[in-house]
């Protein structure tokens, strides 16, 4: 009997050793795993904010080249009235900004069919439409966007309202 209770006290040891071994293992071949992840994430969110930075850069390049501003003439238009209020009289001057001087040339060429876009739909507008600030941004937005179905494309970037008189 005392035999078998050496050999199962050697035994004993034996397997707890073992354990310690895999369980040592365990934790070098996770730490290893996390250590490489760690790094791999770590390294791509670093590309990723250079990358959108240099993407940010090149924007704001570009948005400094889009500088050639295309003034047209001034326009006067009677409003529409629709309050009974009488006759009311819009002047008002526009400026075009385009990226570069062929667009610039598509805008001198087609200048009498965007005087003619321009006209119609600032005659449409009313006095109570344009007196507020949301009003100028809407038609803004409007001009804008007629300009550019004009042309065909996005070739207008920005338009800047030089004068604005409502009599």
């Amino acid at each position: 009997m005392a035999e078998e209770m050496d050999a199962q006290q050697e035994i004993q040891p034996k397997k707890s050793f073992h354990k310690f071994i895999i369980l040592g293992v365990m934790v070098v071949v996770l730490g290893a795993g996390g250590y490489v992840g760690w790094n791999y994430f770590k390294g791509n969110r670093y590309e990723n904010i250079k990358e959108t930075q240099t993407t940010k850069a090149d924007a704001n390049k570009k948005k400094d080249e889009a500088k050639i501003v295309f003034p047209l003439e001034s326009f006067i238009v009677n409003l529409a009235d629709r309050e009974g209020i009488g006759r009311r009289y819009l002047k008002i001057t526009l400026a075009l900004e385009v990226c570069d001087e062929e667009e610039k040339r598509m805008v001198t060429r087609y200048t009498a069919e965007l005087r003619d876009t321009i006209l119609l739909l600032l005659s449409s507008q009313s006095f109570s439409e344009i007196s507020t600030m949301e009003g100028k941004l809407e038609l803004k937005q409007a001009l804008l966007s007629r300009i550019n179905h004009a042309l065909g494309g996005r070739i207008v970037q920005r338009l800047y309202f030089t004068e604005f008189v409502v009599q």
